[in-house]
């Protein structure tokens, strides 16, 4: 990550995190949109002191689309496609 934006070692660790409550809230009978928006009201407050930015949606196919972003540039930290269901992630981190 560039100069003045959160270093590679914090964007690692908040992904982590939000891997594990992604984890929490997955399951049977929430729909894709409940579940993204009940990570991101779990998420925001804490991720804006430390200098994020968590964006998210629903693909067609059900699977919950997360992007966290330093909050000053709008730089891309880590994306993540979670399903739902069995809270399983897959995450991409950038550089």
């Amino acid at each position: 990550m560039r100069s003045g934006s959160p270093t590679a070692d914090v964007c690692r660790e908040i992904t982590g995190e939000l891997q594990d409550i992604a984890g929490w809230f997955s399951g049977e009978g929430i729909t894709p949109d409940q579940f993204r928006q009940s990570v991101v009201v779990f998420e925001a407050a804490k991720l804006e002191r430390f200098g994020f930015r968590l964006r998210s949606g629903v693909s067609q196919e059900g699977a919950v689309q997360f992007s966290l972003r330093a909050a000053k540039s709008g730089e891309l930290c880590a994306s993540m496609v979670v399903d739902p269901v069995t809270g399983v992630a897959e995450v991409q981190y950038c550089r």
